[in-house]
């Protein structure tokens, strides 16, 4: 008998602490406050809906309420708890406090002997009350029956619906009701309430069992409580958090720093061991996928604003998440964020979720770090701002072209005769290293190469034609150069070449690649042609274009060819700038466009080619 006694003395935390009075409710004071008012000032509606999450209070409001507005001595707008109409519905044997069960009692019969008890007053207190709970789960038919007696109840009827689906109740229902929405569970919230009862209990819990029981309640109170009872029963009066985190199977927050530092320190065998790890442990994969997630969240968050305070955690993990997360930039995180998210995804349907496990962490652990393209755009201007020949010198290049060294270029005399007949291949000869170099120094190369005709017909470097002159001598240059037995005979024809003219440059857009094709092959032939012409050398580009052959023009086009002159560049002169006809013609208002946008316009010198509406 005394071993009967003492189990069923024992009452769960979630109902020996459920709250009697408005002001114990916790997290929902828009919703006690006006409830208190309206008491106050005798402005009790007839019906009232309580939706939200589970365990927030909805039904324990309710009650609370039943025995405010049959208080045979209330306490200003609370109850006494104490009077003969308060007892029998904290016992749960009042005839006037009614509660149903939605989901069991959902039938027009149900509703129907509802509507017929309803027509008698109430035995003890002001109302007659009825809490229907999960009240979504009533029939069309059911809700229908109900809709008449809600609408025109008598005087001493009310209602409350208690559900966590209010968008499943109808239309007619919702219009008939004062809707009242509980919040989800706040983990301050939910860690103070917790503390308060174990200090009652005599029982000692540190900070981060509080956190972590909270986090794992997921905004409800009544899960918290529950897991509390289950850490308590584990751990017994002292709580500390290694105990905890074995009784409820957690995984460590140590446990994602450990995969962060292998992140940064590239540490492919440390991941296969975490891996292992969480096998051998039994750690399901979505929750370590989850939990990493929450961990690259709260180091993004830190990395971003520099504060720990929108971070749920304690104070040691706080100081720890500010100095792990200044070895990340923004860009990587978000990556890893994307990483993980995806993986949480894939591993739903993946036949092997192991492999797709570590696949996750090994692809982590080998990302290159990022850079942003404003940096990037940045570290070109910087390099275009130095000579060419003393990249190698004391002037070091920004550190995104420090991955190779510039070869010094050989230096042009300045007493070139005017007319050259023949450059010996000596003469042009270029390092054999410089071939094996980057992409921008291959550039680089070829635009020398270009500059080559100036120097061997001794035309002025500095010349520049304007975009008038060749479009008005471009129908002369194909009649006279385009004949039917040269290399260019193409350029006549007009449907499929179409010329586009800017100021020292122009540009053939063709219909198809074939045509492009072949005329690169003749680009030399064209380009010793345009010089012969018009004595100074003219840029050209030639690029494929299917709208030409429809008679429409393109959108937007860049110069693949930044020369800007290069061959003044390698005899150590300045760059020089474009001139106010150029900078009109190519790019005439970048006022409105975007930093980025700018830049390229600048540095490139960018030209834009409108679209011709339709």
């Amino acid at each position: 008998m005394e071993h009967e006694t003492r189990f069923e003395d024992f009452i769960v935390t979630a109902r020996k602490w459920r709250p009697l009075h408005f002001k114990d409710v916790v997290g929902q004071d828009h919703i006690t406050t006006t409830l208190r008012n309206a008491i106050t000032n005798k402005r009790i509606h007839h019906a009232y809906l309580f939706s939200g999450p589970r365990g927030v209070g909805k039904t324990t409001t309710a009650r609370i309420l039943a025995r405010a507005v049959n208080c045979l001595n209330p306490d200003g707008e609370e109850p006494c708890n104490e009077c003969a109409s308060c007892l029998p519905i904290l016992e749960g044997r009042s005839l006037d406090v009614i509660e149903i069960d939605g989901a069991s009692n959902n039938s027009v019969d149900d509703i129907r002997k509802l509507r017929e008890n309803a027509k008698y007053p109430p035995a003890a207190g002001n109302y007659k009350l009825y809490i229907i709970d999960e009240v979504h789960m009533l029939s069309t038919s059911a809700f229908n029956a109900l809709l008449k007696t809600l609408e025109e109840p008598p005087p001493h009827l009310m209602f409350v619906f208690a559900t966590t689906e209010s968008h499943k109740l109808p239309a007619t229902i919702l219009s008939r009701c004062q809707r009242f929405e509980f919040h989800r569970m706040e983990i301050d919230k939910i860690t103070g309430q917790l503390r308060t009862i174990a200090k009652k209990e005599g029982i000692e819990i540190d900070d981060e069992s509080l956190i972590t029981i909270a986090k794992k309640a997921d905004g409800s109170m009544r899960d918290s409580q529950s897991i509390f009872d289950q850490v308590v029963a584990f751990c017994g009066k002292k709580i500390e958090y290694s105990e905890m985190a074995d009784a409820l199977h957690l995984i460590d927050v140590d446990f994602y720093f450990r995969i962060t530092n292998a992140v940064t320190d590239r540490n492919l065998n440390e991941m296969f061991s975490i891996a292992k790890e969480v096998i051998v442990k039994g750690y399901d994969f979505q929750e370590c996928l989850s939990g990493l997630l929450e961990h690259l969240r709260n180091l993004l968050t830190v990395r971003v604003t520099g504060r720990t305070d929108l971070i749920d955690s304690s104070g040691s993990y706080l100081n720890k998440y500010d100095t792990e997360s200044k070895k990340f930039s923004k860009a990587d995180l978000l990556r890893l964020m994307n990483i993980a998210s995806t993986t949480e995804q894939a591993l739903r349907f993946a036949p092997q979720p192991r492999i797709r496990f570590e696949m996750a962490l090994v692809q982590m652990a080998s990302l290159d770090n990022s850079i942003e393209i404003t940096e990037l755009l940045s570290e070109l201007k910087e390099l275009k701002k130095k000579p060419l020949n003393v990249v190698n010198g004391s002037n070091s290049a920004p550190q995104s072209a420090k991955n190779f060294e510039r070869e010094p270029v050989p230096e042009f005399k300045s007493n070139i005769q005017p007319v050259i007949k023949s450059v010996s291949d000596s003469d042009l000869s270029l390092d054999e290293n410089l071939l094996s170099l980057p992409t921008d120094v291959q550039e680089i190369q070829e635009n020398i190469l270009a500059a080559t005709p100036e120097l061997v017909t001794g035309t002025d470097s500095g010349k520049k034609i304007t975009e008038q002159e060749l479009k008005k001598n471009w129908k002369t240059f194909v009649e006279k150069y385009a004949t039917a037995d040269s290399d260019i005979s193409a350029l006549k024809q007009y449907k499929v070449i179409k010329p586009e003219f800017f100021n020292g440059e122009i540009i053939l857009k063709t219909a198809n690649e074939f045509l492009t094709g072949n005329l690169e092959k003749k680009k030399t032939a064209l380009s010793n042609a345009l010089l012969d012409f018009f004595k100074v050398h003219v840029k050209l580009k030639i690029i494929t274009d299917e709208s030409v052959g429809n008679g429409t023009i393109v959108d937007v086009a860049f110069s693949d060819s930044i020369t800007i002159d290069l061959a003044e560049d390698f005899v150590d002169k300045e760059i020089e700038p474009p001139s106010s006809t150029d900078v009109n013609s190519s790019h005439k208002d970048i006022s409105g466009k975007h930093p980025i946008e700018k830049t390229i316009v600048e540095l490139f010198n960018a030209k834009e080619i409108k679209r011709n509406s339709h």
